[in-house]
């Protein structure tokens, strides 16, 4: 059961035919452990197209969008449909991982995966097993890639906006632990269908840049991700795949629970 966030009304627009997208794919959804749930969900998600900013519309709202999507908005909602079975639910679930505090306004949407994963695991969705993984090193890392870099986000042209986002930022420092790419290969024997995986960036005020799903195949271990001009696709052998990735320098992980 999920605790009521706050006793204010919100409004939920399901883009296209999302609403019964998420009834026929539950339907082809049999399995109860949340992980493989996911990759359930995530194949029969593969070849729907990339939509960068699609939440970037005034006013803002709980957008729920299954017909395409960003990586992160791939990764977040699946994970909400994987534990959540009713309609109302899945909304719930996916206002919770979304915004801060389950407030639904640009200025408390999650915008970097680190307070996502954060907030998933506070809420008892998510386990990050990185730390636990052999060869894990841990880096702090201060986040401000929106404040200086406000030319590609259309929202922080309004001054509320942008004022709320440099606040955060001003002192926006998380604890990222992550597996050097070097080390990708060996750890992957010990993850499971399921698991989140994210890209650990060099890039100056960014934590990750891409993230997804690990998809076992016998010893194999594939990548399942939104990725930009090819929509969601299968990427063989999730240690190589990721070494083809400009500025990443690690990987992160992250195990999905019932809670």
């Amino acid at each position: 059961m999920i605790p009521l966030l706050n006793t204010l009304l919100f409004a939920v627009v399901y883009v296209g035919g999302s609403a019964e997208l998420r009834d026929r794919m539950l339907q082809h959804t049999d399995l109860q452990q949340p992980g493989l749930r996911m990759v359930q969900l995530a194949r029969q998600s593969l070849g729907r197209p990339y939509r960068a900013f699609s939440l970037d519309q005034a006013p803002e709202q709980l957008r729920i969008d299954l017909t395409g999507f960003d990586c992160f908005l791939f990764v977040e909602q699946l994970l909400a449909l994987a534990v959540e079975d009713t309609r109302v639910g899945f909304e719930q679930r996916v206002r919770q991982l979304r915004y801060q505090g389950g407030s639904v306004d640009y200025c408390t949407r999650q915008h970097y995966f680190s307070r996502w994963s954060q907030q998933a695991q506070a809420s008892g969705l998510l386990q990050d097993i990185t730390p636990a993984l052999p060869g894990a090193i841990r880096r702090q890392r201060r986040l401000n890639f929106m404040s200086t870099n406000q030319q590609s986000y259309a929202p922080l042209r309004q001054a509320r906006h942008r004022e709320c986002i440099e606040d955060l930022e001003s002192n926006l420092v998380v604890q990222q632990s992550y597996i050097p790419l070097p080390r990708v290969a060996e750890v992957e024997p010990l993850l499971r269908d399921g698991d989140i995986f994210a890209l650990v960036t060099r890039v100056s005020g960014l934590d990750v840049t891409h993230v997804g799903f690990v998809e076992r195949s016998g010893p194999h271990v594939h990548a399942i991700h939104a990725a930009p001009g090819r929509g969601v696709m299968r990427s063989h052998q999730l240690s190589r795949y990721a070494s083809g990735v400009d500025d990443v320098i690690g990987l992160s992980f992250h195990r999905p629970l019932q809670p």
